[in-house]
């Protein structure tokens, strides 16, 4: 045990330090590396073809999510745990942020959207004080809360002829698929291991449900940060387009989706 005796609040349904005695949790933390992954794909097609800033916030949220699971799942230690559970917060709140204002016009935007960010600002302040009091539980119940604002946003705002609506249905279907049939079964059939260290049937998967739990948490950013883009492109008469991109951070194995528009 490399790291030590575990001091995060939460120990997941897999058995630590059983391939390397250098990560605690082996299986959730290499799988970690692919939300690290679909957040700098996104930063770099940002950046690429200008998308702005808010989208350029968005995508490095993502990747220090990434950053963040895999020293939390590697570590078992509390550190690791806040350097996770922290930004999922502050990035799900710009998510937010960005669902709500990005329909709207530059009027519009610069006087609800600043109000609104402030608010989310304040918010997530808030949030992060009582997290740091109240650990793990406070979380979920604010991180669940603010996703199910994001989707209530976008699906609000859905056009019927949009090209890219299919990717909102997908981020969507892809959220609430992980955390129904993988993140919440574990917590159901096994549940905190630091706090009982119980045997269950989840312990002997090969590959705990947790990590494709994270597979479907790299899915899902990518899929709404390109219906969010390709909205947002297309409101500002940048004549956005989708294609698919064979991205280099996966190793040229995965057709990534890809928002190309004019140039500002």
């Amino acid at each position: 045990m490399y790291w030590g005796k575990v001091t995060a609040d939460y120990d997941w349904c897999e058995r630590n330090y059983v391939v390397t005695p250098y990560i605690a949790e082996f299986w959730n933390c290499i799988s970690s590396v692919g939300v690290l992954l679909a957040g700098i794909y996104f930063l770099r097609r940002s950046l690429r073809f200008s998308y702005g800033r808010r989208f350029h916030f968005a995508s490095v949220g993502v990747a220090i999510i990434g950053l963040g699971s895999i020293l939390f799942h590697g570590t078992l230690q509390r550190w690791g745990q806040v350097l996770d559970e922290v930004p999922m917060l502050w990035s799900s709140l710009i998510f937010l942020w960005i669902a709500c204002v990005n329909n709207m016009d530059g009027c519009a935007e610069n006087r609800w959207g600043t109000i609104l960010g402030w608010s989310l600002f304040v918010l997530g302040i808030v949030s992060t004080y009582i997290y740091l009091l109240g650990g793990f539980a406070y979380f979920i119940v604010v991180y669940i809360i603010t996703v199910i604002g994001v989707f209530g946003a976008t699906l609000y705002q859905l056009r019927k002829d949009s090209p890219a609506r299919r990717y909102a249905f997908m981020a969507v279907g892809y959220y609430s698929g992980g955390f129904l049939f993988l993140w919440l079964p574990e917590q159901l059939l096994c549940g905190n291991r630091k706090v009982s260290f119980h045997e269950s049937g989840l312990l002997s998967l090969p590959i705990p449900l947790h990590a494709f739990f994270h597979l479907t948490s790299s899915i899902g950013p990518v899929c709404c940060l390109t219906y969010l883009t390709f909205e947002y492109l297309e409101q500002r008469k940048r004549n956005p387009s989708l294609m698919y991109e064979r991205a280099a951070e996966f190793l040229g194995t995965l057709d990534m989706p890809l928002v190309k528009a004019s140039p500002v």
